[in-house]
């Protein structure tokens, strides 16, 4: 080793900052050595410091290089700090550290080996300035005094494979306690900051898992089926590169990347969700593998869906292909066996083998039939075993054992059918159900069509007239009854008495100028009986009708005619005899007293006559031809003519008397032409009537002109019937016709007796 790595010299690097170098020179071995030499003067900080001392470049022994100036020991130098951190009050002392970092160095370099051949001037120096034997250097005994151990591993293996190694050394100068505790607080807590930001963490919400469950993907893959041209089948496994936008995107199907630009079930998170994943946790390759793999997988869920369902569709349509195959090849070979062999068929009982045999087919066929939505559907194969099964001298009309076979196949496949159709049914909604009704009664035997009617679909109707309210609901009940009047005829007489009662009550308030009121009533009126229309219209309208009539003021100067209106709008829904009756009352008298107090008080007859005739043209041809209504007519002219014939009033006009005669041999003319007019129509119709009637077509249309001609009530009973047979009342008894019969209900047993006895009885 050469002196000059232990001592140093001044030295300038290129870029010109002047450095101690540590190297001994010629002049500091002769120094050395010959310490008695010839020097210069000592300061006393030469004589304290020795070669450390501050001195200018004039009093500097030691030969300079290029007469550089001195260099500044107090100056920080650019030392490695050995990884110790330097306090805010050490950089304060920052030349006496820099000092001490010098003499460590020079120690560890052989300092010791020459302090033999000194004076101690070094230990000497590193007391003064509080360095005490076997510390650390520094203030806070912080440095080293050794060098820095090296250790030798073992093996070949990587850091920390053969446990600990720290050295003797870095264990003595730096202690450090590894307690399980303390390790295990350390782990919590940069696992803690691991999992989340604490920063970003206040206000943060628990992230919350939406699951899709095969049927909602299953109806989302209908709805995004409809707008796709091919299957995905098809096109499931096909690689797509879009090349239409700023980056290539690649897509594993057809359908993904015609869905590329819609709408997804969630909204994008937001900015700083995004921030917090790609700086926390972001992985786009895992993410992407993954969404992968669940395309592909709900593409595989989709597509074996809609490979069953056309299985599915497969099995439905062959099932039935199958079974209407084998109903239409069943008719055929029992058609065959009645045509051809009759008397075998028939001693045999092939029928009941037939019902047998095609029951369960037609059981099947049927089961998923809907009756209101395609009424027709079977009705061409039921009717071909009609012609096959059905006796031509059997027609039982009840539900037993010895049913015919035709009716037993209908009452076991077509009623259960039915059954649950009218249950669900909503009469409202009638159409349907009076066309299915229709389409079938001529397949129906009678019993069967009165089992459907009377237990099946009246009580349905039953049902709702009671839950019909006249002043809420907006359909008009007559809409959803009268449909069935040709079905059922006289089988809705029970509906009546409720609705006239609802009715009724809904017209309590009524005033006669709601033209609603006569909209509603006017289709009834030729639905109930004449006596029950007649005695809703005394109870309801004509009251309310009165009491207009008798509030209307007679003005011949400023007539309001309204409140007339509002009367005369009911003439077509009243009796002829109710609506005259109600104008003798409340209007004629009033109209009569009137028309005498004004030629009381000298009238002008012009307009007498005008008025006269004004108010004789509000009434209707039909009102004019009653008896009541022309005497009144007439009697207002008999008050004319002795008005003008006495002079009554005073003052008479020139010609008054001429003008009212002719206006009352005019109207007596047209009421003479009128009258000749009506006999003659009258004459007609009844000539009509006798020779077009001639007698009754039937024995119940006989039954019904007597019945009318003794004023006696005939009419039928709903849902009662006697071995299949209508029964009746007829006044207070109960009888039925058979085959031109009456049969009258006695104590024990039915009696047949003539029709002029069952008249005396019911009077």
């Amino acid at each position: 080793m050469s002196m000059s790595h232990l001592y140093g010299r001044r030295e300038e690097e290129e870029e010109g900052v002047e450095i101690e170098s540590f190297e001994v020179t010629d002049w500091d071995l002769a120094n050395e050595f010959n310490p008695d030499r010839r020097r210069f003067r000592q300061t006393k900080d030469q004589a304290t410091y020795g070669i450390w001392a501050d001195r200018d470049s004039d009093e500097d022994e030691r030969p300079s290089f290029g007469g550089k100036k001195s260099k500044d020991y107090s100056a920080p130098v650019n030392f490695v700090s050995a990884g110790l951190r330097k306090s805010a009050a050490e950089e304060k002392h920052a030349p006496v550290t820099v000092f001490c970092q010098k003499l460590i160095l020079f120690f560890l370099f052989g300092i010791g080996t020459w302090e033999k051949h000194t004076k101690g001037i070094g230990q000497k120096l590193l007391q003064k300035m509080g360095y005490q034997p076997g510390k650390g250097l520094g203030k806070n005994a912080q440095g080293i005094i050794n060098p820095i151990e090296a250790k030798v591993r073992k093996g070949k293996g990587a850091v920390g494979a053969y446990g600990n190694e720290r050295t003797q050394q870095s264990l003595q100068d730096f202690p450090v306690v590894d307690s399980e505790e303390e390790e295990e607080k350390e782990f919590q807590k940069e696992l803690g900051q691991w999992r989340k930001d604490p920063a970003s963490s206040i206000g943060k919400k628990k992230p919350k898992y939406s699951y899709r469950t095969v049927d909602e993907l299953k109806a989302k893959g209908k709805l995004a089926g409809r707008s796709t041209a091919a299957s995905a089948g098809e096109l499931a496994q096909v690689k797509v590169i879009d090349m239409t936008g700023r980056e290539q995107k690649v897509y594993y199907s057809y359908s993904q990347m015609s869905n590329k630009h819609s709408v997804p079930d969630e909204g994008p998170p937001s900015l700083s969700a995004q921030d917090q994943k790609g700086s926390g946790f972001a992985l786009p390759e895992l993410e992407h593998n993954l969404q992968l793999l669940i395309d592909l997988t709900e593409q595989d869920i989709l597509q074996s869906a809609r490979r069953l369902q056309h299985e599915k569709d497969v099995v439905v349509s062959l099932s039935h292909e199958l079974t209407a195959t084998v109903v239409s090849e069943c008719a055929r070979i029992f058609e065959t066996l009645q045509t051809d062999y009759y008397e075998e068929y028939k001693t045999m009982g092939l029928a009941d083998l037939a019902v047998a045999v095609v029951q369960p087919l037609l059981k099947e066929k049927v089961r998923s039939w809907d009756p209101l939505k395609d009424s027709s559907y079977c009705l061409e194969d039921i009717g071909q075993w009609r012609a096959i099964l059905e006796s031509r001298d059997l027609h039982n009309s009840a539900p037993d054992s010895n049913m015919d076979p035709y009716h037993r196949l209908l009452w076991e496949v077509w009623i259960p059918v039915m059954r649950p159709c009218v249950s669900g049914w909503q009469p409202r909604i009638v159409g349907p159900m009076v066309d299915c009704v229709e389409v079938w009664a001529p397949l129906l035997p009678v019993w069967i069509l009165d089992h459907l009617m009377e237990q099946l679909i009246l009580p349905r109707l039953q049902r709702e007239v009671d839950n019909w309210n006249p002043l809420t609901d907006t359909v008009p009940i007559h809409s959803w009854i009268h449909p069935w009047l040709p079905l059922l005829q006289s089988r809705l007489e029970p509906l009546y008495p409720p609705i006239r009662s609802k009715l009724s009550n809904a017209l309590q308030r009524w005033h006669p100028s709601d033209a609603s009121a006569r909209l509603i009533l006017q289709p009834w009126k030729d639905v109930f009986t004449p006596g029950a229309w007649e005695a809703f219209m005394v109870k309801n309208i004509i009251p309310k009708l009165a009491l207009c009539l008798e509030e209307l003021v007679i003005n011949p100067h400023q007539q309001q005619m309204e409140p007339f209106h509002w009367v005369m709008d009911w003439e077509g829904m009243l009796s002829p005899s109710s609506l005259v009756s109600l104008l003798d009352k409340n209007f004629f008298t009033k109209w009569l007293q009137v028309l005498c107090s004004w030629l009381s008080n000298s009238p002008n007859y012009e307009e007498i006559t005008k008025w006269y005739l004004g108010w004789k043209s509000m009434f209707s041809d039909a009102l004019l031809s009653q008896t009541l209504i022309k005497e009144k007519f007439n009697e207002a002219l008999d008050i004319m003519n002795r008005a003008v014939s006495s002079g009554m009033g005073g003052y008479m006009q020139p010609g008054a008397r001429e003008n009212i005669a002719y206006l009352t041999q005019t109207e007596r003319r047209k009421d003479f032409q009128y009258e000749a007019m009506q006999e003659r129509r009258d004459a007609e119709s009844v000539a009509h009537r006798g020779i077009s009637a001639g007698v009754p077509t039937n024995f119940k249309d006989l039954i019904q002109t007597k019945a009318e001609e003794n004023n006696i009530v005939f009419m039928p009973l709903v849902a009662k019937r006697h071995e299949g047979k209508q029964l009746y009342t007829f006044g207070r008894i109960v009888i039925y016709i058979d085959r031109g019969v009456v049969f009258v209900q006695g104590e024990k047993t039915w009696v047949p007796t003539s029709l002029q006895s069952l008249i005396d009885m019911a009077k």
